[in-house]
């Protein structure tokens, strides 16, 4: 067991009115999104340690 997030489930909540035929597009949406894309596989990280001057008080 690492301790890292193993799941992570979203809700989409719509108000009662709402559509039901659309609830299947609401999740193809969230499906296609960006962000969730990038977790899915997320990308390599490489940490460095730079120097840089102090900036002057004013």
């Amino acid at each position: 067991m690492t301790g890292m997030i193993g799941n992570i489930e979203l809700e989409i909540q719509v108000p009662p009115e709402f559509p039901e035929k659309y609830y299947d597009a609401l999740v193809r949406s969230a499906n296609q999104c960006a962000v969730k894309k990038h977790l899915e596989t997320p990308p390599k990280f490489d940490v460095c340690t730079k120097v840089t001057e102090a900036m002057p008080a004013d």
